[in-house]
């Protein structure tokens, strides 16, 4: 205990400067393994600011040693950023700024060749809760050298029993383009059911709409869309795309340059809770199933069974209306 006493004088003396502009701070150890191999240890300063300004209002001071090499990182943002290692290799800086209902920033730290990098940004926006839009800043250069050194984690943690950190699940939209070529169909579906057991519905969005599912979708994100369900029925793309600030549903069939049928209904939280959902056009109700292992449309005119199609199997994206506040 007294050599913590001493340690604690000493830091103060060292770091002047925090004596003077913090109203409050606190000292962290941090230790671990980067991706690539390199070990580090270290200690970080939070420094939440006397003065703060909109986009200032704490200081993080990030000194490691990375395998007998030096390496300091000062980062600037909101008033409670979190720092948490990774099996995957990095170090996160989680800033959220405000409640539940502000944007946040999660920075990503690695190593080259034991120097401390910037992996890349992610800035996210939530509504009521949830994460409805992100986008990407500072990709270091270095990107597409990390993405091979990434790839065997990435098969191996994000499906085994590791327990990940709400940060790493937003880590792979930096490597969107590795995951569009070296991702199976399986892959996916055992990725999509682990942020099922997490609770990551919206995340599952994220990467249905803007990596797995780009291409084939016939939502629109910029008009406040969500994939609820999707699937090829004969070489053809069903959507389901939930607008969550007008509560409507649209029904949509055919490919991104040509829609065939669109059809739309306001729906409530009982109607999320539903795995046969009726679109009703005229006198002809379309009755889409997100049943598993039942997958597809069955089609009704007065009363009568008219057709039924089923999904590729290969093709369906999870059904996760249910989830969306």
């Amino acid at each position: 205990m007294k050599k913590f006493y001493i340690f604690t004088i000493l830091l103060f003396f060292s770091f002047p400067i925090f004596a003077q502009l913090c109203k409050e701070s606190k000292l962290n150890v941090i230790k671990g393994q980067f991706i690539n191999g390199n070990n580090f240890e270290g200690k970080y300063i939070y420094c939440r600011l006397i003065n703060p300004e909109e986009d200032k209002m704490s200081q993080i001071d990030l000194n490691l040693n990375i395998d007998g090499t030096i390496n300091s990182y000062i980062y600037n943002g909101g008033g409670n950023p979190s720092i948490q290692t990774s099996n995957l290799g990095v170090i996160s800086i989680f800033d959220q700024f405000g409640g539940m209902e502000s944007p946040a920033r999660i920075t990503y730290l690695t190593s080259l060749d034991k120097k401390l990098i910037i992996l890349g940004e992610i800035n996210l926006d939530y509504s009521q809760g949830q994460v409805v839009s992100y986008s990407i800043q500072n990709i270091n250069d270095k990107l597409d050298i990390m993405s091979s050194i990434f790839s065997e984690k990435i098969m191996h943690y994000f499906i085994d029993n590791t327990q990940l950190s709400y940060p790493d699940y937003f880590l792979l939209l930096l490597f969107n383009s590795f995951l569009e070529k070296n991702i199976s169909k399986d892959w996916i579906k055992q990725f999509y059911k682990k942020l099922n057991l997490m609770q990551h519905q919206d995340i599952i969005n994220i990467y249905s709409q803007n990596v797995f599912f780009k291409n084939t979708t016939l939502c629109n994100k910029d008009k406040n869309e969500k994939n609820a369900f999707g699937c090829e029925v004969n070489n053809t793309q069903l959507s389901l795309c939930y607008d969550y600030i007008n509560s409507k549903l649209f029904y949509r069939f055919g490919s991104q340059s040509k829609l065939e049928l669109q059809l739309v209904k306001i729906i409530d939280d009982e109607d999320k809770k539903k795995s046969v959902i009726t679109f009703t056009n005229k006198d002809t109700d379309y009755l889409v199933d997100t049943n598993l292992g039942k997958e597809g449309v069955r089609i009704k005119r007065k009363e009568m069974h008219f057709k039924k199609f089923e999904c590729n199997p290969s093709t369906i994206e999870p059904m996760i209306l249910n989830s969306f506040n």
